[in-house]
């Protein structure tokens, strides 16, 4: 209970006693530093409290101030104060630190002797490493310290041998400090030696299983500089190839004579010995998980039994495990059988079966948002899930009850079923709607998604401003049916750096809005792609279009199953929907049957999950759907936008300008969201 006190009071209080000494006040604990410049206030009182908050001491005692005093000190070499020391005193209860800072010294000019220039360069960053992590990507002026150097130099002269230079060694850096500014600039002489490089790399053994990528591998690596490491990663790759073609067993050793090498370039055999092809034969899951949690591991790791065994198959069947929620942690273990076969042991923790979060914020569109979500995972011990939300939204309010069982009849298949409740309001309309849906999805391997659904919503809207025509009909149900296709080659869903994205959607239904009713088919299509160009830099680009073929046109269809352009995630220049005709009396956006969207975006990554991004679109609206992809009447924006990434993807800030603006419309749009926009 007294370090945790400690901890929630660490607001102390200072006062200037004297020049150049400062009275402390931490949880009772009495410290007086004398000799701190103003500048080291801040950081030296941010070490005092560190420490007296982990050593839960509330009186001054001999320990506890040479503890101090370390601590400090240490702190003052890291920020390039070299000779700086501290000691220190009892005077009754309370703890004296004598500080003696000397000059601070920062980091110059690097110079590297004996490599070009583009060598130097990149050497330079590993040099400063271990300063630069710890003080961070934006400091201006590296503290100078002597540990950090040593161990950045060891990192330059890796970074060589790694380049093929083996025998690379360097001098003992010279320092060169100016007086007066505290700069010290350092110049290293580098003995890089000859470089080595791989000669043809010999396959011994039986090296027939290896896939062409695998080989195309071995053969790129002929003429590259030489480095152990890439060598141990050819052989993990090589194994790693093996071993997804079902070769458990597999083993690949590499050996080679760096110091041997022949016109530099170095002999390296690779021995592969595959075994044989191993079969999953029986998946057993740990008697200590419930029957609702054992029921979905069976029926999930089921797909893997009489298959040849591959992890990538298994790291597939690992994640539709986890998201289902039940399991906390999971362990798949593959044990080796008779017979060239494998068991998959299955262990593990589940979670909290019962969850409930509130949440808020605000988007653009959407205006303030406030609701809850509660989940049973594992419902009455069936492995079903069932979650309920609700939600209070500027726009309105929406709730939904769903049940998911995310391995139908034992199957590879997870259904959902669902229930949702809404109301809507926006511009010169409102519409309630209640709504079922259905929905079966299947993985067919970790990176293609299919979805079949169909869907029954009953709707009642109005408006004392849009025409008949505008609106669309005011009471009518929908019944659609159709499908979904998503390939993913992401890195990561949520923050996406660098694969690409594509998938398809084909919904057919049926509008029964008036007497004679209106068949409809939607069709929409998608693709991402992301670029690194650096650690911080990185390209994205994306295209979308969606298509609505009607039997009675656009005037026939509900206003809210038409198409629109415009918002957070198309045409940026403008609000959400509003691009394209407006209603005659009002404001509202009327939407139609075609819409186009480009989008290309550069960002840079300023501080760790904080990026700047510049982008640009470009899209277009028709109310005729013979008109997808209508170049004549594309709307453009060009903007910047900020990204900060959360847990469940980046909160999104984007200002879109519109140059080619016509009569009535805005010079451009604000933007508040989650997620990307491609």
């Amino acid at each position: 209970m007294k370090r945790l006190f400690l901890f929630l009071v660490l607001l102390p209080t200072v006062s200037l006693w004297a020049q150049g000494t400062r009275a402390l006040g931490i949880a009772g604990v009495p410290v007086d530093l004398r000799g701190v410049s103003e500048s080291m206030v801040a950081p030296a009182q941010l070490v005092l409290e560190k420490q007296l908050a982990l050593s839960g001491d509330d009186t001054v005692s001999a320990p506890l101030a040479d503890d101090l005093a370390f601590f400090l000190q240490k702190r003052y070499l890291q920020l390039g104060y070299r000779g700086a020391r501290v000691d220190w005193k009892l005077s009754g209860a309370k703890a004296i630190l004598l500080v003696q800072e000397g000059k601070r010294q920062t980091v110059g000019s690097i110079t590297f002797t004996g490599v070009d220039a583009a060598q130097a360069d990149v050497l330079g960053d590993y040099l400063t490493r271990q300063t630069r992590e710890r003080e961070g990507r934006l400091a201006k002026a590296l503290p100078f310290v002597d540990s950090d150097l040593e161990a950045g130099l060891g990192l330059v002269v890796r970074k060589l041998q790694a380049d093929g230079y083996l025998a690379a060694a360097a001098a003992a850096p010279v320092y060169t400090t100016d007086a007066a500014s505290g700069k010290t600039d350092i110049v290293i002489a580098l003995t890089p030696g000859p470089i080595s490089v791989f000669g043809v790399v010999a396959l011994t053994g039986d090296s027939a299983p290896l896939s062409k990528a695998a080989n195309k591998k071995i053969v790129g690596l002929t003429g590259q500089p030489f480095s152990e490491v890439k060598l141990e990663n050819l052989r993990k790759e090589l194994k790693g190839d093996l071993e997804q073609q079902g070769y458990f067993a597999a083993e690949v050793r590499a050996v080679s004579s760096p110091f041997e090498a022949n016109g530099g370039k170095v002999r390296t055999t690779v021995v592969v010995l595959p075994g044989a092809p191993f079969t999953v034969s029986e998946v057993r899951v740990a008697e200590g998980l419930s029957k609702g949690a054992r029921r979905v591991a069976e029926s999930v790791f089921d797909a893997a039994t009489g298959q040849t065994y591959a992890p990538l198959t298994l790291d597939l069947l690992y994640r539709r495990s986890l998201d289902t929620g039940i399991f906390s942690r999971l362990d798949v273990v593959p044990v080796p059988l008779s017979g060239n076969t494998l068991a998959l042991t299955i262990q593990g923790e589940e979670a909290k079966p019962k969850t409930l979060g509130f949440f808020g914020g605000y988007e653009t569109f959407f205006g303030p948002i406030l609701g809850l979500e509660a989940r049973h995972v594992n419902f009455l011990d069936s492995g079903n899930s069932l979650g309920l939300r609700a939600e209070l939204r500027g726009t309105g309010a929406n709730g939904s009850l769903q049940l998911t069982d995310p391995a139908v009849f034992g199957s590879r298949n997870a259904l959902s079923l669902g229930a949702t409740v809404e109301t809507f309001t926006f511009k010169d309309y409102e519409r309630n709607s209640i709504g079922f849906r259905g929905s079966l999805i299947r993985r067919l391997n970790r990176r293609i998604t299919a979805e079949a659904f169909a869907a029954l919503i009953v709707n009642e809207a109005e408006s004392e401003v849009l025409t008949p025509g505008e609106l669309g009909p005011e009471s009518y149900s929908t019944q659609t049916a159709g499908g979904k296709l998503t390939v993913d080659y992401r890195d990561n869903p949520l923050n996406p750096k660098s694969g690409w994205l594509a998938g398809m959607t084909v919904e057919g239904g049926f509008d029964q809005g008036n007497e004679e009713g209106t068949n409809f088919v939607r069709t929409d299509l998608n693709a991402s792609w992301y670029r690194p160009i650096t650690a911080s830099w990185r390209f994205a680009a994306g295209a979308r279009a969606s298509a609505i073929r009607s039997s009675g046109g656009v005037d026939a269809l509900p206003i809210d199953l038409r198409v629109f352009n415009g918002g957070a995630v198309s045409v940026r220049s403008f609000a959400e929907r509003e691009m394209g005709e407006f209603s005659d009396k009002g404001s509202t956006p009327l939407g139609g049957l075609a819409s186009t969207v480009l989008s290309a975006e550069l960002s840079y990554e300023v501080i760790r999950n904080l990026e700047i991004a510049a982008f640009a679109d470009a899209g277009s609206l028709s109310r005729n759907e013979a008109d997808l992809f209508n170049m004549d009447d594309l709307r453009y924006a060009v903007g910047m936008g900020l990204r900060y990434q959360l847990p469940v993807g980046p909160l999104r800030v984007d200002y879109g300008y519109n140059p080619d603006r016509r009569s009535g419309e805005k010079a451009g749009a604000l933007h508040l969201t989650f997620g990307f926009a491609f």
